[in-house]
């Protein structure tokens, strides 16, 4: 094929053509291009945009959700008196009051002086200090089933939180065999577990007293918490460890 002058000029006007469609195609491509990596980081945009609203929203049900349960929390520890001051003769009452409930033979206690609790994982909190008195009971019962609901119930007094760090618990022997010589004519075997709340209840004799068959020695810690810069409450009640207080 031998193209010349004139044929050039012939095909000018379609060389012209040819060579705009060119162009406009890649600029159409050029321009379909970035328009989709345009589009594409808009999107990339708003999916993290989205992720962070979801993450927003999460963590506003999360605080809600914790709100809730910090809350109830503070209710369930109002309740249980956490948030007062060391009452301890209100302690005392309270001890008196359960010892006559579950006829307990004997109830001595001590409570150390007030000192601030720190934990061992060295946490603190900003708002409160945390107080604790160590508190030491040595009890004497004559049924298993009195001793067993004293220890149950007392650390549910609402005058704090009264941890249960040791109790030792031991049966004298002796005096179980003195007991049941004295108790099996009566056919009374049953404890505070079982006595109706309604019938009264028969004083313990000084035999039976000196027949203590269970005796128990524990030491726990009675937790109160309190606002910053609050006093810390005199030991109004103490006594030292080889002469424990008896009720």
């Amino acid at each position: 094929m031998i193209f010349s002058r004139a044929g050039f000029k012939a095909l000018k006007f379609a060389y012209l053509v040819l060579f705009a469609g060119l162009a406009v195609g890649a600029f159409i491509v050029v321009g379909s291009y970035l328009y989709w990596q345009t589009e594409k980081k808009n999107d990339q945009q708003s999916q993290r945009a989205l992720q962070d609203l979801r993450g927003r929203l999460n963590t506003a049900i999360q605080d809600r959700e914790d709100l809730r349960g910090s809350e109830d929390t503070y209710k369930s520890l109002a309740a249980r008196g956490i948030f007062l001051n060391e009452e301890r003769f209100d302690l005392i009452e309270a001890l008196a009051a359960l010892k006559k409930r579950h006829q307990l033979v004997s109830l001595a206690y001590e409570v150390e002086p007030q000192r601030q609790l720190r934990l061992a994982s060295g946490a603190a909190y900003s708002g409160v200090n945390l107080f604790a008195s160590r508190v030491k009971l040595r009890i004497r019962a004559i049924h298993d089933g009195d001793l067993v609901l004293f220890l149950d119930e007392f650390p549910r007094l609402q005058r704090g939180f009264f941890p249960l760090d040791r109790c030792t618990i031991k049966r004298n022997i002796a005096p179980v065999a003195a007991l049941t010589s004295i108790l099996q004519p009566m056919n009374t075997g049953d404890s505070a577990a079982t006595r109706s709340a309604s019938a009264p209840v028969p004083a313990i004799t000084p035999v039976e007293r000196s027949a203590a068959a269970m005796e128990a020695e524990c030491s726990l810690d009675w937790i109160t918490l309190q606002a910053k810069g609050g006093s810390v409450a005199p030991a109004a009640v103490s006594a030292s460890a080889q002469n424990l207080r008896s009720l």
